[in-house]
C-alpha cells in the first residue's frame, strides 16, 4: 500500500528517539529504504503525469473515479515526501545534538570509540530494518557522506561563532552547574589516555582513579563521559 515504507522510516526513527541515553543515538542511515520511498513517489508521479495526458482536461473533470485515483496517488507522493523531511530533519537534530554533548569536538564524534548504551528491553524493533539500525552504534559509520559534510560543516560554524568571545565563556562548557570552585574531585569513568593539560603536566586517565585537577583542564573530558565529579 501506498505509504507503507515512508510509514515504516518515520515510526523507526521517532522510536529511536525515545531512547534514556544521554545522547540522542542515531540508527544508521536508511539508504536502501530512502531509495525504495524515492522510486515509490517517482512512480505515482509518472502514474499521474501519465494519465493526465491520456484523458486530459474533460475527462478529468466529468470521470469522478479517475480523479479520486488521481487524488490518492498525490496526497500518497506529497506523504512521502513529508515523512522523508521529518526523518532527515530528525537526523539533523541527533548530529547537533551530539555535537552538543561531546562538548564540540568533531575528533571525538568522527572516531571509533563512541559507543551508546541501546540496550532498553522497551524499545525492542519489530522488524528487520529496525532491528539493523539498532544494533550499529558508531556515529560514524552511521552518518551518511553528506551529514558528515553537515557534521564538519555544523562544526566550523560554531568555532567561527564562539572565537570571538572564546576568552569570555565556552559555549561548550556545561553551564546546568555552575562550579563553585577551581579545583575538582574527579573520577575516571572510562579510559581517555595520556592528556597533556594546560600547565604542561601529563596526566594518564584511566578508568577507576581519582585526580584532583582544574576544572578547566578537564572540562570537556566531563562533558564527553570520560570523567564525573565526585
Amino acid at each position: 500500500m501506498y505509504g507503507d515504507l515512508a510509514l515504516q522510516l518515520v515510526t523507526a526513527s521517532h522510536r529511536s528517539t525515545l531512547s534514556t541515553t544521554p545522547q540522542l543515538p542515531l540508527p544508521k542511515y536508511a539508504l536502501p529504504l530512502i531509495l525504495s520511498i524515492c522510486l515509490e513517489t517517482r512512480q505515482l508521479g509518472q502514474s499521474i503525469t501519465t494519465a493526465a495526458e491520456q484523458y486530459g482536461q474533460i475527462s478529468l473533470s466529468q470521470d469522478k473515479s479517475l480523479v479520486c485515483n488521481l487524488t490518492v496517488q498525490h496526497l500518497s507522493a506529497r506523504r512521502n515526501k513529508r515523512c522523508l523531511l521529518t526523518y532527515l530533519s530528525t537526523r539533523i537534530n541527533g548530529i547537533k545534538e551530539r555535537w552538543w554533548d561531546s562538548g564540540g569536538s568533531l575528533a571525538y564524534l568522527l572516531s571509533n570509540e563512541i559507543l551508546g548504551d541501546n540496550n532498553n528491553n522497551n524499545n525492542e524493533l519489530e522488524n528487520d530494518f529496525e532491528k539493523e539500525i539498532s544494533n550499529d552504534k558508531d556515529l560514524k559509520n552511521n552518518l551518511s557522506p553528506q551529514e558528515i559534510d553537515f557534521l564538519k560543516g555544523y562544526n566550523n560554524l560554531m568555532l567561527d561563532y564562539k572565537s570571538d568571545f572564546l576568552d569570555i565563556l565556552d559555549l561548550n562548557s556545561n553551564l546546568n552547574k555552575p562550579p563553585k570552585e577551581l579545583m575538582i574531585d574527579i573520577r575516571v569513568i572510562k579510559d581517555a589516555g595520556e592528556i597533556f593539560l594546560e600547565n604542561g603536566e601529563k596526566v594518564d586517565f584511566r578508568k577507576g582513579e581519582r585526580f584532583r585537577l582544574n576544572r578547566s583542564n578537564i572540562e570537556r573530558l566531563i562533558v564527553q563521559g570520560f570523567l564525573e565529579e565526585v
